[in-house]
């Protein structure tokens, strides 16, 4: 089912239902964010299985075909199996995504900063962050 689906919407969609959870969560409303969870995971699994099957979905060329660089891929496209309390680091690397969606869809730093409890300092800092690691990828 999820070979029909474009992975960017899958991706999307799972982003989408992490900031709402995490909005549930910035708002003190557990029982919603906790009644999430089990479909951010099931969305998560969708997005795993749609890296899987492309993988084997065409036999790739040059360095994208190496087994090295495959091995690499295939560890950066797989996760180990979280515990469903998401350890800091996993946590704060969602988070970092979360701003950087919000703050593409033109919300204004202080409002990203209410949301997560930060000083909008740190929002901008995130986002700089993000901005020059897209600029070094470039």
């Amino acid at each position: 089912m999820s070979n029909s689906i474009p992975k960017v919407s899958l991706e999307d969609s799972l982003y989408v239902l992490q900031l709402a959870r995490e909005t549930a969560l910035a708002k003190n409303r557990q029982v919603q964010a906790d009644r999430m969870m089990p479909v951010v995971e099931q969305m998560r699994g969708l997005v795993t299985n749609s890296y899987q099957s492309q993988s084997t979905a065409a036999p790739a060329t040059g360095v994208m075909g190496q087994s090295d660089f495959k091995a690499l891929l295939d560890v950066a496209r797989t996760r180990p199996e979280q515990p469903t309390a998401v350890n800091s680091a996993s946590s704060a690397i969602e988070r970092n995504r979360l701003i950087g969606a919000m703050s593409e869809a033109s919300m204004s730093d202080i409002d990203i900063a209410r949301q997560f409890s930060m000083s909008r300092e740190e929002v901008q800092l995130i986002l700089n962050a993000q901005q020059k690691t897209r600029n070094v990828g470039r």
